[in-house]
């Protein structure tokens, strides 16, 4: 099994990057971005082939074009960095929400095509294991 170039918490962390982009918005401004913020020395043909990247991508760019900039009025520097985090908190609430939604999607997937195999226990395949009931 080949080990992806880009872990699944680096993957989200880019789609975070590319949510909160402001700016105009390039695959070269995002592989310089990717390996000054997280140290990933990529290309755009690597980036393109996660879905999620290329999606976040694709939707951030077609927003940057029907949008105009907005200047926010920012008084303190505190302001300003609590403004960048609830940015920052935003997208990744909205990255996890969509990886949820694919995840339970997948468990429904699982359960569906499991009962469809005869003489399969259900039950068997969601019962607590055993360190699951030693821990509490």
């Amino acid at each position: 099994m080949v080990v992806p170039k880009i872990s699944a918490q680096q993957q989200r962390k880019i789609e975070i990057m590319l949510a909160k982009w402001v700016g105009k918005l390039t695959w070269d401004a995002l592989v310089a971005k990717v390996e000054l913020e997280l140290g990933i020395k990529t290309t755009r043909q690597t980036l393109c082939t996660y879905v999620g990247i290329n999606t976040y991508y694709k939707n951030k760019k077609a927003q940057l074009r029907g949008a105009t900039p907005s200047l926010l009025t920012k008084i303190t520097a505190s302001e300003v960095k609590l403004v960048e985090q609830i940015e920052h908190l935003k997208a990744e609430v909205a990255v996890l929400k969509r990886n949820n939604a694919e995840q339970l999607r997948m468990i429904e997937r699982m359960l569906l095509n499991a009962n469809a195999i005869p003489n399969l226990d259900l039950y068997a395949l969601v019962k607590k294991r055993p360190e699951e009931i030693q821990n509490g």
